[in-house]
């Protein structure tokens, strides 16, 4: 067995960091997705973002946040705190908690989806933003969505001066429209 705890980090340390190299050389270029197999396909697309995992473990965690709220609320209505007998004759009353029972068996679940939802909201909105970085490249598919990139410059085509208008024949020096006619520059 190895000695230390202190070791044993450092071991764990190097491994990461020589994993973290071989991925970045091996699995994350997009150029070498191609020549994997279907689990680096898939340790390539998780890598690089093509989709996001953060979506079906929030809906799964959705789910049992929901669940246990309902049946915690549905077991509070079976229970009753026992009053505490303080001697001579004197005791506390029993106490029913069947009331926050049904409040957190109607109110936890509208609470819980409400917090669902702002979270899925700002996923939405991130995975909006990839999509329309990428039709703003060019690249319609989900295949090349980088989150990291920054966003692309956008080029204006240039009109040459001196253009003909093509429905009167004036000469039109700048702009969309001609001047005489008013017809569109193409």
């Amino acid at each position: 067995m190895l000695g230390n705890l202190g070791t044993l980090t450092i071991l764990a340390a190097i491994a990461s960091l020589v994993a973290t190299v071989l991925a970045f050389i091996f699995i994350v270029p997009d150029k070498k997705r191609a020549r994997l197999n279907s689990f680096g396909k898939f340790l390539h697309d998780t890598f690089n973002f093509k989709y996001l995992i953060v979506e079906k473990i929030l809906q799964a965690l959705y789910i049992f946040a929901t669940v246990s709220v309902f049946f915690s609320g549905f077991f509070m209505l079976f229970y009753v705190q026992p009053g505490y007998d303080y001697g001579w004759g004197y005791s506390s009353p029993s106490r029913w908690y069947g009331g926050y029972g049904l409040l957190v068996m109607i109110l936890g679940p509208i609470a819980v989806r409400l917090a669902y939802e702002f979270i899925m909201m700002a996923i939405l909105l991130i995975k909006n933003v990839i999509q329309i970085n990428n039709k703003l490249k060019g690249d319609d598919s989900a295949a090349k969505a980088d989150i990291f990139a920054s966003a692309p410059k956008i080029k204006v085509p240039q009109r040459p001066a001196g253009m003909t208008c093509p429905n009167c024949g004036m000469n039109v020096e700048d702009g969309v429209f001609c001047t005489n006619c008013g017809a569109k520059m193409k």
